[in-house]
């Protein structure tokens, strides 16, 4: 259904991750935040992220089902992770959803019977999938969760911390209404409560914004699914409030429609704030245009796919990892963003 689309991202990383995803991760986009239950899994003696010395000999096949193919973050890490995967004699078979859950059951079936070794996926309905996984499980697949951290047929979860990203978000957004806005401002909210991960982020977002802005106003707080949907969402907050400085969301897909709809609508003035929690590329250029989006968090996007590549690695070998991913936060803005942007 529309409101369960990108599960993760967001939620890991972003879902999202959402991951990641944690993560998003997304997590995504994601599930619900769960920071302190587990380790960071890079090996300290593998500063090249591919997990060791991988039988290149060996044909590694991964599926990878994911809510949305269109969201920024998933169009980043998939294509990254093809070519990691390439190096390693790999292949990486991607699907997806369309925010149809049935069909990702089905997708991740129909991975199972094409002899994947490893499945990622970021769950649009963690619960709805649950059979799928533990069939494939049993198959002897092993299976990534890709900013879900709320499913227990996962041999490693890739996530992140939810609400610390909600938290980050919200908080973010407070220190612009102070130091640009003199503390007080109408503010939008662009949101999504219909997973549990990504309504951590956005109950931690709203927290934080009442919390660091009290003197702020939430003149509308909406649910958003899609980029378009979040920009048409967006368009209709601002003609309901002429006086809407503040746009605050949870995913770099609702920022970067958000910011379509403010330019649109002739409002992306200096003062303007729009941010996102994804670290997408889109967003970072966004940031660094000096435009109305003002914002993003570092989910580790650029190194989730040598950290996915090193999961996968040591699966497909049944190698020892720890079963639990948390991704690094940290806040993107002008400040900082050409040391994101350095090649």
């Amino acid at each position: 259904m529309a409101k369960s689309v990108i599960r993760f991202l967001y939620v890991f990383f972003s879902a999202a991750l959402i991951l990641m995803v944690a993560a998003c991760g997304s997590g995504s986009n994601g599930a619900g935040g769960n920071a302190d239950a587990g380790k960071n899994t890079m090996p300290a003696n593998d500063t090249s992220g591919n997990g060791g010395n991988a039988a290149k000999d060996t044909k590694i096949k991964v599926g990878m089902t994911i809510p949305d193919s269109t969201h920024p973050f998933f169009i980043f890490q998939i294509n990254e992770l093809k070519k990691l995967l390439e190096k390693e004699n790999g292949e990486l078979i991607v699907a997806g959803a369309n925010s149809d859950v049935n069909k990702q059951i089905n997708d991740i079936e129909n991975f199972v019977e094409s002899k994947v070794q490893v499945i990622l996926v970021n769950a649009m309905e963690p619960k709805s999938v649950e059979a799928a996984l533990k069939k494939a499980q049993q198959a002897g697949v092993k299976v990534i969760a890709y900013g879900n951290d709320d499913m227990p047929y996962a041999d490693v979860t890739q996530t992140i911390s939810h609400k610390q990203v909600g938290t980050l978000s919200g908080e973010n957004a407070a220190k612009w209404i102070h130091e640009k806005l003199g503390g007080q401002a109408e503010v939008g909210l662009l949101v999504m409560t219909g997973n549990p991960s990504m309504a951590a982020r956005s109950v931690a977002l709203e927290e934080a914004i009442r919390k660091n802005a009290p003197n702020a106003k939430i003149v509308s707080k909406q649910e958003a699914t899609t980029m378009s949907n979040a920009q048409q969402v967006a368009e209709n907050m601002l003609t309901a409030n002429p006086n809407m400085q503040v746009i605050a969301t949870v995913s770099d897909t609702f920022g970067l429609g958000a910011y379509e709809a403010v330019k649109a609508a002739g409002r992306a003035n200096d003062k303007f704030f729009i941010n996102g929690t994804d670290g997408t590329p889109e967003a970072l250029a966004k940031i660094k245009e000096g435009g109305a989006f003002r914002a993003t968090l570092d989910m580790e996007t650029a190194q989730m796919p040598q950290i996915t590549l090193s999961h996968i690695l040591k699966l497909a070998k049944n190698e020892p990892v720890d079963k639990v991913y948390n991704s690094k936060l940290n806040v993107i803005d002008a400040n900082n963003i050409d040391n994101y942007l350095k090649k």
